[in-house]
């Protein structure tokens, strides 16, 4: 297992935005996050996001994956807030257990706060995982890590993930990809988000991107095969457009789209300290203001929700 990250070719002009991109792989998209937000509002989006995605995928733990035994133990990489592991917790006997990693402990809730079978504790995913914790976990899920990863990428964080699980335990990752912008209004300006996102572009210009927020599927990307080569068995992957949830009163287009741009946006933010990249803070304030008057006037994004699970052999 290597500790870095396999490295594509890019484009000339890319090469200072991928080792940006590289940090932020190694640490997830949460990790960006971290980096890029105030504590209590990140906090907050990453619970709004974790009720919106449940909500549009109608589950916490896909129905493939049986949940018999009383004893079983569960992980949750890329934890952010503990919310996702949290709501599992409540819904399975307290006889589980329940294990939270992050690459920081920032977000986790405090340690009095937790029942007695929920923990904590700080991992990169792309590192080798403690001995003790080696084949001992039934079900691994990871939620929104990828911004826009590789094939070969993707492939050597699951390889790594997989030295959790038990033999006849789930994988389960979800993930979002192919982010799209709509108008809900006519003559509404889509111009301020549509620049943010084309200004990813250096993030996306690796070659053979699988997965991750930032993508966009020009063709069937095959994700379960990726699955199927590293002995995954009983794969299967479920896509879900963010539009499926039509509860007015979650406002979850509002809400959604508001937590991908800003998710963008500190992105963009830390382009701005790499020199040539053409990103200053005041374009990006500019367009951040911009942007939201947009949505507050009735621009709105959808995004597919990718589950993909699998048992190890």
């Amino acid at each position: 297992m290597h500790n870095e990250i396999i490295q594509p070719k890019l484009h000339s002009q890319s090469q200072k935005c991928f080792l940006v991109l590289k940090k932020y792989l190694k640490g997830g998209l949460i990790a960006l996050i971290y980096r890029n937000s105030v504590q209590a509002n990140l906090s907050h989006r990453l619970d709004e996001q974790h009720i919106l995605t449940t909500k549009i995928f109608g589950f916490l733990i896909h129905p493939n994956i049986p949940l018999i035994s009383p004893s079983i133990k569960i992980a949750d990489v890329g934890t952010g807030t503990g919310i996702w592991l949290l709501d599992v917790a409540k819904s399975l006997p307290p006889t589980c257990q329940f294990t939270g990693f992050d690459v920081s402990s920032s977000t986790f809730p405090p340690p009095h706060s937790l029942p007695p079978n929920v923990t904590f504790k700080n991992q990169d995913m792309l590192l080798p995982f403690p001995a003790s914790e080696i084949g001992t976990f039934d079900v691994v899920a990871v939620r929104f890590l990828s911004i826009a990863t590789t094939r070969a990428e993707w492939a050597l964080a699951i390889e790594n993930l997989l030295t959790l699980l038990k033999p006849g335990g789930w994988l389960q990752w979800i993930d979002s990809c192919n982010f799209t912008l709509y108008n809900s209004v006519a003559g509404v300006s889509r111009s301020a988000c549509q620049e943010i996102f084309d200004g990813l572009e250096p993030f996306r210009s690796k070659d053979d991107v699988v997965i991750g927020m930032m993508m966009r599927e020009s063709r069937n990307l095959r994700r379960e095969d990726l699955f199927r080569e590293v002995g995954l068995v009983d794969v299967h992957e479920d896509v879900f457009s963010s539009d499926r949830l039509q509860e007015p009163e979650l406002q979850a287009r509002d809400k959604g789209t508001r937590n991908a741009i800003v998710c963008f946006l500190g992105c963009l933010e830390d382009l701005t300290k790499e020199e040539g990249s053409g990103w200053s803070k005041a374009r990006v304030e500019r367009l951040k203001k911009d942007a939201m008057g947009e949505i507050d006037k009735g621009t709105y994004c959808t995004l597919d929700q990718v589950c993909i699970v699998g048992r190890k052999a």
